[in-house]
């Protein structure tokens, strides 16, 4: 790999301590020999990534390396800062990166936009790229689907996809993110009543995280305080994603994304409605605290000249 690709590809995993560090290493190479049999297709959409999209092309590349074969699929479309034109440069490098392209003339929503439209849109988009992954696996062996959200400014961890690989393949059909936030937040010293500023982690996608059981939406300042820790198993959820999801291809043939609104007033968004699709034919969700993703930078998030 060339050395400025490894540097964007890095992720801090010595940032979180497994709870038993024995088993988790010992999971990591469990893993490790799963995953280099399988076939993969990565994808994920993008628009107006530029800042980030060194990085994220680099750490695409590094996740396919730890599988026997793989395909980059990114969707990208109506790019105004050169994201579009560099992506054509990747793909013409690459026989297995494959480029959808297309101008859908939507002038995108704000982040934290909880409308139906968004969903709804974004559930269009996704559903494009499934049809192509669908048709990909009529001549080319996939045996899962990585989703990633390619935006992410601190990546996700490998050691994560590489755990989630050493758990029974037959006990699970998608494992989702652990994603976290980290922000600043002024809190007053209990002995001095001085001000002071902490750091504050928060579980970031409160939207599309339903717990086992529950297709409720909870409020954000709930989900936002859950904490998981590496070294904690996997367990079953209704629904969730934060940035990055693992699906076994022949579990999710059929599904579709979609969105629809709730009687309390509440939007079930593209992902928690994928879910409870595949919740309707039998399929298993898991969260996996070990599979970490960032939605804050970090010491290797800066630029690599």
């Amino acid at each position: 790999m060339i050395t400025s690709n490894f540097l964007r590809s890095r992720f801090p995993e010595s940032l979180f301590s497994a709870l038993n560090a024995n088993d988790y290493i010992n999971s990591l190479y469990a893993g490790m020999k799963v995953a280099s049999e399988l076939n993969v297709v990565i994808t994920g959409l993008c628009k107006n990534i530029a800042p980030v999209l060194d990085h994220t092309i680099s750490r695409l590349y590094q996740t396919a390396q730890l599988f026997g074969g793989y395909k980059l699929l990114v969707y990208e479309n109506d790019s105004s800062d050169g994201t579009a034109e560099r992506l054509r440069k990747y793909a013409a490098e690459d026989i297995n990166f494959i480029l959808m392209q297309e101008p859908t003339g939507h002038m995108g929503f704000d982040s934290i936009s909880r409308e139906i439209a968004r969903p709804l849109y974004l559930g269009q988009l996704r559903n494009r790229c499934q049809e192509a992954i669908e048709k990909l696996s009529t001549f080319h062996k996939i045996d899962y689907v990585i989703v990633i959200d390619l935006d992410l400014e601190g990546g996700w961890s490998y050691d994560g996809i590489l755990n989630s690989f050493s758990y029974d393949l037959n006990a699970w059909s998608a494992m989702t993110a652990n994603g976290l936030f980290f922000r600043e937040k002024t809190v007053s010293c209990k002995e001095t009543q001085e001000k002071e500023v902490e750091i504050e982690r928060l579980f970031h996608d409160t939207w599309a995280y339903r717990k086992f059981g529950d297709n409720n939406l909870e409020k954000c300042e709930v989900t936002n305080l859950l904490r998981f820790e590496r070294g904690e198993k996997p367990f079953g959820v209704f629904s969730n994603f934060n940035g990055l999801g693992i699906y076994k291809l022949e579990d999710i043939i059929g599904c579709k994304f979609g969105a629809e609104e709730n009687e309390d007033g509440t939007v079930t968004n593209e992902w928690a409605y994928y879910h409870k699709e595949m919740r309707k034919a039998g399929k298993s969700i898991f969260l996996n605290p070990n599979l970490i993703t960032l939605y804050s930078p970090h010491e290797f998030s800066f630029s690599v000249t």
